[in-house]
This record gives C-alpha cells, structure tokens and sequence, in this order.
C-alpha cells in the first residue's frame, strides 16, 4: 500500500469494522475486561514504534484488544464521574471535525467557525448574563472584545479566570503588588474549590499556598463567616485577594455557594468574582432549578464545561466573561499568526492550536434546544432524589447531604454497625469497608461509582470515605439504580465477612 492512499482512499471495511466494534462495546460492561492493572501494563508494554507500517485492515486485530478495556461510561449503571454519555449524532459529527482539522486560533485556519465560535459563546453568555439584543449585536463579532474563549476543558477556563484576576490587579508584573504595598497575594473559595485553582496559583508563580482554603457550612457551601474572618486577616497581612470563588455544583456534594452574598461581598472588597459553574452552570436551562444559581450573574467570569451537563465529547471548555473587554487584560499577539488587526480568538487564549469543539456545542443548541436540556436536567435531578430515598430509607447506607444537583455523596455501613452513631473508630472501619467496597464493585465491572474523602459537619473534621454517584445518563432507569444499591448491598455482606469477621 502506497502511503498517499492512507490520506485519499478511506477503507470502507475498516469503516463498518469500526462500527461493529463500537456497537459491541456499547451492548457490554466492565466486566468484559475487569480493571487489572498487572494485566494492563502487560498488554501494553512495548517501547518501540514498527518498522514498517500496517494496514488499516491490520490494526483492526490491535483494536479488537484496546476496545474491551475502555470504560463503558454510556452505561446506565455507571454512575461514577462527571463524563457525559453523548448524543447519537455526535459520532457522525466528530469524523466531520476531525476531517474538516480546523483550528480556531486563528481566522486563516478555520474561517467562518471562528464566528461561528463566537456565537456559541454569546448563547452562553446570554444564558447566563441575559443581557439585551443590543448588547449582543454590537458586541458578539467586536474585534477588540471577546464574552469569553473556549478551551480544552474546565481546568483551562478556571486558570484562564484567575490569569486575568491577576492581570487586573497588577498587569504582567508581580511586583506591582509589593508596589502597591502588599505582602503577597491569595485567593479565596471553600475547601470544596476544584484542584485546577491550586494548579493555576502555581503557574502564575504565586504557589498552591496561596489558595485559602475555607470551612462550610451544614450544607457544604462556603460559609460567609470564615470569609469575613479571612478577609480581616488579609487585610492584616497586607495580602492582595486576587479572587473571591464560588462554587456551582461541587464535585464531591453538588453544592453551591451563596453566589449573591459573594457577589456583594466582592463588589464591596473590589474582587475579581469568579464562578465555578462547570458542573452546575447548564441547571439555568432549567426553569425548576435554574433559582440554585441566583448570584452567577453577577461574576466576572464563569466556567463551563461542555462534557459534562451540556452532553458534548470532552476537550470543549469555556471561560465567560460579564464584561467583553476584560479578555484585553491578557491579549497576546504573534506576527506569522495573531495579528493584532485580526479578529483571531487565539489573541486572548491560553492555548494555541485547538479544535473547533464549538460546532459540538451548536448542533446540541440547534437539536436539543432550551427545552430539550430543561427536559434532560429535570429528569436526572429527579432521579438523584429518587436516589437518595432509596439511600435514606435502608439501613445499610447513610447518605450524607441531601441532593441539590443530580450528585450524590453516601456511604455503605457494614452490618454490625448498622442502627448505631458512629464514633471515631467506628468511621474508621466504615472508611476502611467503603474503600473495599468500590474496588470490589469497580472490579466486578456491573455498576460503578466513585468515590472521594471528606469531613462532613455531623462528625466534625474527621475525613470520611463517601461514595460518589453521579447521575447524569438520561438511559438511567430506576431498575439501574435498585441494580447497583443491591450490587453493593451483595458486595458489603461479603466484604463484610472477610474484614471484620
């Protein structure tokens, strides 16, 4: 075979090939290749690239052993993290973009989805600024001003977000603060903040110490009387309050902070108000739940994640901002590639080269419409309630706040300590018995969910083992969720046996 026909003659064999795989994958579980770490590494551990290259019809034979050991996450019974099952028509979709191989950085390299980039993002921000259509005429195509950027991913926006809390404060130089008179600089946000804000403290040269950390309340949101104790003590150490973050469906309780006491509280300190909305921020499609987020509107900036509520494939990220001339705090420009004349959306990205994921995001808006998300968020907000009745109601669990999103943190009690408060010790066994427990169920490969380590108020700061499910398949039917409470009700007993007995 000729190298040039790799690029010009597609197999049409290895096309339906690719297809029956797929279609294979998609009517098993995990258990059709347990999670063995020693048998993974095994399969895969080879350093050294082929000589000579293979067919496509070829390396079909390497696919048929790759495929099996992916994740199911279109499951209904997996249940374990923030990974969205995707709509049929993405699959035709993404060979289309990936084909097409357009690059958004630039407008010489993607043309009209550069605009087209830019109008997905005024949707979003209208959902959830909603400002007026004057506002959106004459400012959704402005050359110098962006209502946000797109990136790989919720940990890219929240960098982004903090890159330009910093440029506000001080431009590019750090050592304006200590011009201003200031010690040093942090941010603020609850315990609950996503790791992604130490990661960006660090890049920006300030350190993961410089994220302040702060209690919650009963209901797992920041608690407005340690930020006030926070802000005194900043004051009293000379320390910059670069941002002030809220959280907007957390990832281990699915909380969300007091957005419009923040938001007053930033305005009042001059803060860059930032929001974390990458879990939470499609519940405004929703006129049942879209109250949860009162105060977002307020932010300066706001994160998205697009593979997580809004049901598209993963890498399409977005950073909003309230007001569309702050992106020119960090506009960067390059004389072979973003000029300072063009319309490029790569002058206020972090990231150069890039896909164009938001064509993802508008074949989703065009075909689900607002309605069809309100629908699909209703539906798994429903169900995480119904799950949490299930939960509440037996003995052999203890769920741990009660829902506010379609997120839930439990844990499984084994049987001896069934109907009794549990002590220090006793949440130590319980620890011990839930980290067991979801190995156990993620090696069986039936039904999966996470789990995470956290205090909760009822036992005071004593870090406990929670089970995570996440209910974000609309295929998710209540036989699905009876089928992995009973999984690790089975499981328990056995565990049970074999730990404590």
């Amino acid at each position: 075979m000729k190298l040039t026909e790799l690029f010009t003659q597609p197999d049409p064999d290895f096309g339906k090939a690719m297809t029956a795989l797929l279609e294979h994958f998609h009517h098993s579980d995990d258990s059709q290749a347990p999670y063995q770490r020693g048998s993974f590494t095994h399969q895969l551990d080879q350093s050294c690239m082929p000589t000579i290259g293979i067919s496509p019809r070829d390396y079909l034979a390497r696919l048929a052993t790759l495929v099996p050991g992916a994740s199911h996450l279109t499951s209904p019974r997996y249940m374990g993290h923030m990974t969205a099952p995707l709509p049929a028509f993405t699959a035709e979709l993404s060979r289309l973009l990936v084909m097409l191989n357009q690059n958004p950085m630039k407008m010489e390299s993607s043309r009209l989805l550069s605009f087209l980039e830019r109008e997905v993002l005024a949707k979003l921000h209208r959902l959830v600024y909603r400002q007026d259509d004057a506002f959106y005429a004459a400012q959704m195509h402005a050359k110098d001003a962006a209502l946000g950027v797109m990136t790989s991913g919720g940990t890219i926006a929240n960098v982004t977000a903090l890159w330009l809390a910093r440029n506000r404060a001080c431009g590019d130089n750090l050592f304006a603060l200590a011009e201003q008179g200031y010690r040093g600089a942090v941010i603020l946000g609850s315990r609950l903040m996503h790791y992604s804000f130490d990661k960006g403290m660090d890049l920006l040269g300030l350190g993961a110490r410089s994220v302040w950390r702060l209690d919650t309340d009963e209901h797992n949101r920041l608690s407005l009387a340690a930020l006030e104790q926070a802000l005194q003590q900043c004051r009293k150490q000379k320390l910059k309050v670069l941002a002030l973050v809220g959280v907007a469906g957390s990832t281990d309780f699915g909380s969300v902070d007091p957005l419009p006491e923040l938001a007053a509280i930033a305005r009042r300190e001059q803060i860059h108000f930032h929001v974390d909305a990458a879990w939470g921020g499609p519940t405004l499609f929703s006129p049942r739940y879209q109250g949860l987020l009162t105060g977002i509107e307020h932010a300066d900036t706001v994160t998205l994640d697009g593979h997580k509520q809004l049901l598209v494939p993963l890498g399409t990220g977005m950073l909003l901002c309230r007001q569309p001339d702050l992106m020119m705090t960090v506009k960067r420009e390059a004389p072979y590639a973003i000029r300072a004349t063009s319309f490029d959306q790569g002058r206020f990205t972090l990231e150069g080269t890039r896909p164009a994921n938001a064509l993802y995001l508008d074949a989703a808006f065009q075909m689900l419409g607002q309605q069809g998300y309100a629908q699909l968020i209703d539906a798994n907000y429903d169900r995480a309630r119904r799950m949490a009745a299930l939960i509440d109601a037996s003995p052999a669990f203890e769920l741990m706040s009660a829902p506010v999103m379609n997120l839930l943190s439990y844990r499984c009690i084994p049987p001896h300590l069934q109907g009794q408060v549990p002590d220090v010790a006793a949440n130590e066994q319980i620890n011990l018995f839930n980290v067991a427990l979801q190995k156990a169920q993620r090696a069986e490969g039936h039904s999966f969910v996470s789990r995470t380590q956290r205090a909760v108020s009822r036992y005071g700061e004593q870090p406990l083992t929670l089970l995570r499910a996440v209910l974000l398949n609309p295929l998710i039917e209540e036989a699905d969720i009876h089928a992995l409470l009973d999984d690790q009700v089975r499981l328990g007993n056995q565990i049970a046996s074999q730990l404590f007995e």
